[in-house]
């Protein structure tokens, strides 16, 4: 019985993960005033990711597509990233996302969100994103 259930929850290890352990090793920014304050003295505008703690299509976001050297090199190049845990994580109420992954796209000058990306992508894709995302952002 025990062998039969060990694949199932290695499974569930897997797609149910903790976000805190993807925002360590990438190393994104928890709070937004913090992030709010980088991006401004960088000239950058904020990422973020608003995730929940149970939500399979956020891990998936992380690991196939937000971890990939190609996409975390744009990332950091041109955004400051921000990961929030909607149910955990305190952060202005006018994002708001009513599905997850939602990733915000804002400009630190007005704080208002200029893209938004819904739910997961894969690299292919995300990359177009990240791409569109910085040629709408006016430094």
């Amino acid at each position: 019985m025990f062998k039969k259930l060990l694949p199932l929850l290695l499974s569930a290890l897997y797609l149910f993960g903790a976000p805190q352990d993807f925002i360590d090793e990438m190393r994104y920014e928890t709070n937004y005033a913090l992030a709010l304050k980088k991006a401004k003295e960088q000239n950058k505008a904020i990422m973020m990711v608003i995730s929940t703690e149970s939500c399979p299509w956020c891990r998936k976001l992380e690991r196939q597509t937000l971890r990939k050297d190609n996409i975390n090199t744009i990332i950091k190049e041109s955004f400051i990233p921000l990961a929030i845990t909607r149910d955990v994580d305190k952060y202005p109420k006018q994002f708001i996302a009513k599905v997850v992954p939602t990733v915000y796209f804002i400009d630190p000058k007005d704080e208002k969100p200029f893209d938004i990306s819904y739910g997961y992508k894969n690299k292919k894709i995300y990359e177009d994103v990240l791409n569109n995302a910085k040629s709408k952002f006016i430094k």
